[in-house]
């Protein structure tokens, strides 16, 4: 999958995608679901907001990571994310180093979870009339997290 071949998806393609997603859910209104990096997720990391924690500083997205998530996904070997649908947007977190084993590891060891970690914003006005309907529907529907899952 390369970027010449025209994969891209709407925000409303992509929130039906978040709708299938195994959700639980933080709190009223944030939902959590761990998943693995599929082209849907891909796509929306192209021309979305990135940013670098603990820092929080803003990034543009490598190409090479981005062409690491295609190669890993061809490969039968996706990269975990943990997708964060919240009413402002949608929150898409992975992590470069050792990537394969988040986010367990950083849930059960403090010295994994003080790993760099990036995030993607897709702001929720991208998505459509749609949004808070469906985001409202999925927070009804979904059972609260496990403790292990830190708050987002």
């Amino acid at each position: 999958m390369t970027e010449a071949e025209g994969t891209a998806i709407t925000t409303e393609q992509f929130l039906e995608f978040l709708k299938k997603l195994p959700w639980c859910k933080q709190g009223t209104n944030v939902l959590v679901a761990v998943d693995k990096a599929t082209p849907e997720i891909i796509d929306m990391f192209k021309d979305h907001e990135l940013k670098v924690f603990p820092t929080a500083m803003t990034i543009k997205m490598n190409k090479s990571m981005l062409k690491e998530f295609q190669e890993k996904y061809a490969e039968g070997m996706p990269l975990p994310v943990v997708v964060v649908w919240k009413t402002d947007g949608v929150y898409i977190w992975y992590r470069r180093h050792k990537s394969s084993e988040f986010p367990y590891d950083g849930w059960t060891n403090s010295e994994a979870a003080a790993y760099e970690r990036e995030r993607v914003f897709v702001p929720a006005d991208e998505f459509g009339a749609d949004y808070a309907a469906s985001h409202a529907d999925s927070v009804a529907k979904s059972k609260e997290c496990p403790t292990i899952i830190p708050p987002h």
